[in-house]
């Protein structure tokens, strides 16, 4: 089975309390506590009637939950009427309420039926006594995205940096999961030291409202990050003149799309894709069945399934039920992606070298030498690209012990088995150097 790279989030919903918030996108609610899927030991076990509804596994003290008293090992069966059929069924009813909002709950306790009313308290807000925390939101197309911005409490005027993080549907807004909390790393030291930054929620997920997150696609999703930019560089405390992109992984393809559209500084990328996307993710398929410790000859027919699934997927657009019926033996190369497929489909369209052979700014281009997820040649390539065109333009750099979500590993291995040590801040300090020296 092929190891996939995109963030896996656990599912809760955080601890709350009140803040202010900006009055045009309000404040989503949250419950306060883990929740998970019902299964037959559960149902065993807490002598369940139904498989239906969601099971509590911690609740959060102080949280909307836990003020209402709700106890692990509850199980939660309808909000305000509606059935509860799973755990992604209770957060999409979750995400349709703000904070304030007031909801009547019909939950399980050994056994027994009981309900109560609560009113469900906002997420809580970053904050900071060393510098300041703007939430602010973007109108893109139809979709509504919450912006988080940090700004120096002292000074007038600051260069500035958006942050653009990898594929998936997860929150960049008080980040929980370690592969997330890098890019709250970067924003926390930026801001520190002297530049204002931003992350751009995505829509349907924390407060952005609008299509749901793995119903969008690419081209949307870029949108969104463009207009998140022209927001900020329109900023009256940002020097626009010094406004940078940072991409992360997928972020490091939107970067010089959208600085192709609004001028910026320069732009950092780190473990992204530098090929065109059907020749990345050949490669990156190779890579990891090598880590799996396949044999031999199960690589080779495992990649002849490959060379039919990609094609198939990105020349010439597809859908994986008709790949499959069409070639059944290729059905064991197919898992399920983050996002519609039409959204990789349309990164597949990138001509990525093309893309970097007229990106005209400065460039810095960093690889962790544990990221089993991109490779070493690829950024090697942008900065190639780049220099060849705009000679002295790009600098490639390789970060020691770093994996691809900026996590500390030694070895391509201990990352790809999960079996990091923290977050590595050597991509930051090695980005936050460069943002220096080309200020």
């Amino acid at each position: 089975m092929r190891k996939i790279y995109y963030l896996t989030i656990v599912l809760m919903v955080l601890f709350v309390t009140n803040y202010s918030f900006a009055q045009d996108l309000p404040r989503s609610a949250s419950f306060g506590a883990a929740v998970n899927d019902i299964n037959d030991s559960l149902i065993a076990a807490l002598k369940l009637p139904a498989a239906t509804g969601t099971h509590i596994s911690k609740v959060i003290d102080g949280s909307s939950a836990g003020k209402s008293g709700f106890a692990i090992n509850d199980v939660l069966i309808s909000m305000d009427g509606e059935k509860i059929q799973n755990t992604g069924h209770f957060l999409a009813l979750m995400k349709k309420h703000s904070g304030g909002d007031k909801v009547k709950i019909e939950f399980y306790r050994n056994s027994k039926l009981r309900e109560v009313k609560l009113e469900l308290l906002p997420k809580i807000m970053e904050t900071s006594q060393d510098y300041d925390i703007i939430y602010s939101s973007i109108v893109s197309g139809s979709n509504h995205l919450r912006t988080i911005i940090t700004r120096p409490k002292s000074g007038s005027k600051f260069p500035a940096v958006l942050l653009i993080g990898g594929v998936g549907c997860y929150s960049i807004d008080n980040p929980s999961a370690i592969e997330i909390q890098s890019i709250k790393m970067w924003s926390d030291s930026l801001t520190r030291n002297g530049f204002v930054t931003m992350r751009i929620e995505k829509t349907g997920i924390g407060d952005s409202k609008g299509i749901p997150c793995n119903e969008c696609d690419f081209n949307t999703e870029m949108q969104g990050c463009l207009d998140g930019l022209n927001q900020l560089k329109s900023i009256s405390y940002v020097d626009s003149d010094k406004t940078f992109i940072a991409g992360f992984s997928i972020g490091g393809v939107v970067a010089p799309l959208i600085a192709a559209k609004e001028t910026v500084k320069g732009i950092i990328v780190y473990g992204t894709v530098g090929r065109n996307w059907l020749e990345y993710e050949l490669e990156n398929s190779h890579r990891q069945q090598l880590l799996e410790n396949i044999p031999a000859d199960s690589v080779d027919r495992y990649m002849r399934g490959e060379y039919i699934r990609l094609y198939g997927l990105f020349v010439e657009k597809k859908m994986p039920e008709q790949i499959i019926k069409e070639h059944p033996h290729s059905a064991p190369n197919f898992w399920k992606y983050p996002m519609r497929m039409e959204y990789f489909q349309q990164v597949a369209d990138v001509n990525i070298r093309e893309m970097w052979m007229n990106t005209n700014v400065k460039v810095l281009a960093l690889h962790g030498a544990s990221d089993f997820v991109s490779s070493a040649n690829e950024h090697k390539e942008i900065a190639e690209t780049v220099n060849r065109y705009h000679p002295g333009n790009a600098v490639y750099m390789e970060i020691a012990n770093s994996d691809h979500w900026g996590l500390q590993a030694e070895t391509e291995l201990i990352s790809f088995t999960r079996s990091q040590t923290g977050l590595n801040p050597l991509p930051l300090t090695t980005s936050l150097k460069w943002l220096r020296e080309n200020l």
